[in-house]
């Protein structure tokens, strides 16, 4: 995303006050597990869970769309080695990844970062255990979503060619019934993304891996990537076609309390002021047992995690992870809207807007 000067002075302003810009310059001491050129993985002081964990890139970005391509392969490539650390130091089953974008989705630090969370069952922690009251967005907005959604990615794959995408691909049989359960809102041949019929908030959308049933740390960096990629689109496309001043974008991975499925998935929530999903957010409160014991346990199992870079060129895969800004407007009675895909300013004015919601 090209910044007007005004805009990354602000970040600028911003980055001088960023407590985790400090973590990463090392004036303030992490409980640091993972660190790379471009990453930092550290314990977070006030868990929810044991083993909960705060990974960021060691640049100062307040949102996803800020992240140039090649931070962004490379973050959410290590994803799936550091979520196999963290479960084999912590002896988990489970897996929760969470991402929370603008003040309505609970971000409370204009650095962005994901809180990656081994879970299992009889922990305790239940603030992501949706109450699914099945409200369904209205037929206008639904349209809406099913319209742009596979024109967002077909000009991301325009702009991003991939070996391996041709087409949909098949439906494994692990998402079958699934797959004739709801409202197909895209697919290829490594997702499969849905309007959730019961959902947590109208526009909830659930994407999930082709390639992986249930477990995150099984994925190749290339796969999560992906899975990611269409996760940050979906959440650009709830933003400015829902207008939502908010997402959350939440990975459950493995069995929990909440997942007793163990099914891999996606949940990407819009979120407004004063929702029904204000449980997300948790309490922060001291653990009460030895965090640097903890941290020892963690750090055991990452000291070898790097990132893997794809030797052949024809399977190298360039994700570009600039949000798919679309022009939106209401179904015409032929259900055909504008799929063309310019850069207005009003979806870069509304982000704007959320980072200084995020910086106040």
């Amino acid at each position: 995303m090209q910044l007007p000067p005004e805009v990354k002075a602000q970040l600028d302003e911003q980055k001088k006050q960023c407590v985790f810009c400090k973590i990463v310059k090392g004036e303030i001491p992490p409980k640091k597990v993972f660190e790379d050129d471009k990453t930092l993985a550290m314990l977070d002081i006030y868990p929810v869970v044991k083993g909960h964990t705060i990974f960021m890139p060691k640049e100062h970005y307040p949102i996803i769309p800020y992240m140039p391509a090649e931070d962004f392969n490379h973050f959410f490539g290590l994803i799936p080695a550091l979520s196999k650390a963290i479960k084999s130091g912590i002896v988990s089953v489970g897996f929760n990844i969470l991402i929370s974008s603008g003040g309505a989705a609970g971000q409370q630090a204009a650095h962005f970062l994901v809180h990656m969370m081994p879970r299992d069952e009889g922990d305790g922690f239940f603030n992501f255990y949706f109450l699914k009251k099945g409200k369904n967005l209205d037929q206008e907005k639904t349209q809406i979503l099913v319209n742009n959604f596979p024109p967002i990615m077909d000009n991301f794959f325009k702009r991003n060619p991939a070996a391996w995408h041709f087409g949909k691909g098949n439906v494994p049989v692990f998402l079958k019934e699934i797959y004739h359960g709801s409202p197909v809102l895209y697919e290829d041949e490594k997702v499969l993304c849905i309007l959730a019929v019961k959902n947590a908030a109208p526009g909830h959308i659930e994407i999930y891996s082709k390639v992986e049933e249930k477990d995150i740390d099984k994925l190749s960096p290339e796969d999560c990537i992906h899975l990611f990629q269409t996760a940050s689109s979906t959440a650009s496309l709830l933003f400015d076609g829902l207008k939502s001043q908010g997402t959350n974008i939440l990975l459950r991975s493995g069995k929990s309390d909440d997942n007793p499925q163990g099914r891999l998935c996606i949940h990407v929530l819009p979120r407004m002021p004063n929702d029904s999903l204000q449980g997300i957010v948790w309490e922060p409160k001291q653990p009460k047992y030895e965090i640097d014991k903890i941290m020892d346990k963690i750090k055991d199992k990452t000291w070898k995690i790097k990132a893997k870079k794809e030797e052949k060129k024809e399977k190298k895969i360039e994700m570009n992870n600039k949000p798919e800004v679309i022009t939106i407007s209401a179904p015409t009675e032929k259900n055909i809207i504008n799929t063309t895909i310019p850069h207005p300013t009003s979806a870069q004015d509304e982000i704007m807007a959320a980072i200084e919601k995020i910086s106040k």
